[in-house]
């Protein structure tokens, strides 16, 4: 028997000690990949702005006169990653502008780490006015939304229209969203470690992306290099381990865009859609949400998880090129 308990404990200590190595590992080749600023790293031609002295990376289709359109993305995602419904919409006569919003893509990170609501919807905000955009229609997709939805509430005059994509709010929300180990990880080295072997990982971003993906064969190499294209940015292990802790697992309770009553007050027009069978919002956060605002439409994708942009473009580019030509009149 102790001959037993001291192969079993040898082993688990074999496997922690993989582990460390393991985690070490990616973190080292996270730190060897991550040598190039935003401007080297970004592609040829690439588009920057300043908003509240941060250089923000962005991509452009449409003609200079359509009407605007701001498309802004959620996790590990970045402006390219939205060009299977950008391009086609561009081609109907809007203007479509989708920016890289920190701590993901070609955009300079703050200083201070900050990537609650708030300063999200600041960037937002900061961002229309860098392009001396008075009036936009605005799209969001998952996480990026609590941030777009707090810009809206905060200047609502200025939102032609609100589209939103299976976004993350967590509503109804009555306790802090809590993060495994998070006093260990709050610690600098843990949570870059664990960054590394994850969210700034080319392994992962394959296997992420299938996770959100009903149909794998939308999952291709080209789309995967896409996705993983800008972790070779100076930085971005450190900054995506602090956005975890500012921005994912952040205690926005008192949010804008927490509050039931603020989207009963909207008045601007409205498109939810949303994936029926997305799995990391379900449907029913997306009935909730259309529910509570007093314009809104509901348009549900059958067969879709949590990324209807990718998985379906076609659909959600006639969506939302419908929608956007129906209320134009009225906005304009």
């Amino acid at each position: 028997m102790r001959r037993l308990i001291r192969i079993v404990g040898w082993l688990a200590l074999t496997l922690v000690v993989l582990i460390v190595v393991a985690l070490v590992g990616f973190r080292g080749a996270a730190a060897l990949r991550e040598n190039l600023s935003p401007e080297e790293a970004a592609p040829a031609g690439a588009l920057f702005v300043t908003v509240n002295g941060l250089k923000i990376h962005y991509q452009v289709w449409g003609p200079q006169d359509g009407p605007p359109l701001l498309l802004f993305h959620g996790t590990a995602s970045w402006a390219e990653t939205y060009r299977d419904i950008a391009a086609p919409l561009g081609e109907q006569g809007f203007r479509v502008i989708a920016p890289d919003m920190p701590p993901f893509g070609y955009s300079e990170r703050p200083a201070d780490q900050d990537y609650s609501r708030a300063a999200h919807a600041r960037r937002v905000l900061g961002f229309a006015d860098a392009l001396g955009l008075r009036h936009f229609s605005v799209g969001v997709h998952s996480y990026g939304g609590g941030g777009v939805i707090e810009a809206a509430f905060s200047a609502p005059a200025r939102i032609d229209a609100l589209i939103l994509l299976d976004v993350a709010l967590g509503l109804g929300r009555t306790e802090a969203p809590a993060l495994p180990f998070a006093s260990f990880l709050n610690s600098d080295w843990p949570r870059q470690l664990l960054t590394a072997s994850t969210f700034t990982n080319p392994l992962m971003v394959g296997p992420g992306l299938h996770s959100f993906i009903e149909n794998d064969d939308v999952v291709t190499a080209e789309r995967i290099a896409i996705y993983a294209r800008p972790l070779n940015v100076e930085g971005t292990t450190n900054a995506v381990g602090h956005w975890l802790f500012t921005g994912l697992f952040n205690d926005e309770r008192k949010s804008l865009a927490a509050n039931p009553a603020n989207y009963r007050t909207f008045t601007p027009p409205v498109l939810v859609i949303w994936g029926r069978q997305d799995t990391t919002t379900p449907l029913q956060q997306g009935e909730e949400i259309a529910s509570l605002f007093p314009h809104a439409e509901l348009a549900v994708l059958d067969g879709v998880n949590h990324i209807p942009q990718v998985e379906r473009p076609h659909d959600v580019v006639r969506l939302m090129a419908n929608f956007l030509k129906r209320i134009s009149p009225a906005t304009r």
